[in-house]
């Protein structure tokens, strides 16, 4: 696989599972988690600002007079393995 392939491949899975209320979650944060160093600057760059993204959304939607029905980030477990993916960059 190039890397312009494999960049397609890790972003595309990244937005995939952002927002996904699914055990499959957990797991792809951590295997995201445990490839980060092997992405390269231009991979990382994107699924920083997707993720970001995200929780800003995801923060909006969680304030107390919020009409959101659905969380950006999913249910709190979800949330909770984005944020292990956040830490790689905060």
């Amino acid at each position: 696989m190039t890397d312009d392939e494999q960049s397609t491949v890790w972003i595309g899975a990244c937005r995939y599972y952002l927002g996904r209320m699914t055990y499959e979650v957990h797991s792809f944060c951590d295997t995201l988690v445990r490839h980060w160093p092997e992405l390269s600057e231009h991979t990382r760059a994107i699924i920083k600002r997707d993720v970001e993204e995200e929780f800003r959304r995801d923060d909006l939607a969680r304030r107390p007079k919020s009409n959101a029905i659905m969380l950006p980030l999913g249910h709190d477990c979800d949330r909770q393995s984005w944020e292990k993916v956040r830490k790689l960059w905060r």
